[in-house]
């Protein structure tokens, strides 16, 4: 039994800027890096950090980004036997700029991750059937999302969705009926619910809108102030960690693959929480998005230095 991962590989141009641009407005960089990103492979690199071994279903183009993809995530020890590689189509990219906040705006070009179809998915079901965990994302076609939900499902995995980026609401009520842990961040959770998440009160009631859409268990990302669960009669709000935040892209897919491979550990919610609020919280503390994601044993000395504590409440 293992953890699957279903979404898209991306390979990453960021640049750090004093102040992110505004409409019309040109800035210059000083600097900028490459390397491996798309919340799909963010995932996956996080949890080998982890000491994990998922299997990670993408796709990639035959192209110099895709082969540079590939040697960067064999370098990690990401088993790379389930990317498939298209003939025709460009590695999907990401063009990222990061403020001296941490904060960032980021445009995606698809490119394969976008043709990744039900009939790829068709060669993996047997992995799809027999994983533990399956851990989606949204920047693949929604269809082909479904198409790995169903296939999951038809085993015993727990189907994991971070519904980023939101699509068509009738779309996502139809997901969400197939999920079984939803992770959205606070503007995810204002789109799939009208409400915004800013404190626990206000958190637990996007939760219980979300429970009626299908999820028994729902997680909202709530940045550096940590997050919100609530599953199986209980919610409680799980502070996040203090630590020097430089750049907070990739964060949230670093939170999801603690998650997940708290859990897969045997781990309750509330702690696979906590774990999460750790992982996300280092990884804000580096450049980069899949090479920001931290090894295991840094998460456990935070978590150790910073040992914080949920109030848990009955529904």
């Amino acid at each position: 039994m293992t953890i699957a991962i279903v979404g898209s590989s991306n390979f990453d141009f960021a640049a750090r800027v004093e102040k992110l641009p505004t409409p019309g407005q040109t800035v210059t960089s000083l600097d900028y890096k490459t390397g491996p990103g798309g919340k799909g492979c963010n995932q996956a690199m996080a949890v080998v950090r982890l000491g994990g071994a998922p299997i990670f279903i993408s796709k990639i183009g035959d192209d110099l980004l895709g082969r540079q993809l590939l040697e960067t995530l064999n370098a990690e020890g990401l088993d790379t036997d389930h990317l498939i590689i298209g003939d025709e189509v460009q590695t999907g990219i990401a063009m990222i700029a990061v403020d001296e906040r941490g904060e960032n705006i980021i445009t995606v070009v698809g490119g394969a991750n976008m043709t990744l179809s039900r009939s790829d998915l068709h060669k993996k079901q047997s992995y799809l059937r027999d994983c533990e965990y399956l851990l989606l994302q949204l920047e693949c076609p929604v269809v082909t999302i479904d198409c790995a939900i169903k296939y999951a499902r038809e085993g015993s995995a727990k189907v994991i969705l971070d519904p980023a980026p939101v699509a068509d609401l009738v779309v996502m009520r139809d997901l969400l009926a197939l999920t079984h842990i939803v992770t959205p961040n606070q503007s995810e959770c204002l789109a799939l619910t009208g409400i915004e998440p800013i404190d626990a009160d206000t958190a637990w009631a996007a939760c219980r809108k979300l429970h009626e859409m299908g999820p028994e268990t729902v997680v909202i990302k709530m940045g550096a102030s940590g997050a919100f669960y609530s599953s199986a009669g209980q919610h409680a709000m799980v502070p996040g960690f203090t630590v020097d935040t430089i750049d907070t892209v990739g964060a949230g897919d670093c939170f999801n693959a603690g998650l997940v491979t708290a859990l897969q550990n045997g781990q309750d919610i509330k702690a696979a929480v906590r774990f999460g609020c750790a992982c996300g919280a280092l990884s804000t503390t580096r450049n980069g998005a899949a090479q920001a994601a931290p090894q295991l044993e840094d998460v456990l000395a935070l978590l150790e230095a910073q040992p914080g504590k949920a109030q848990d409440h009955n529904d």
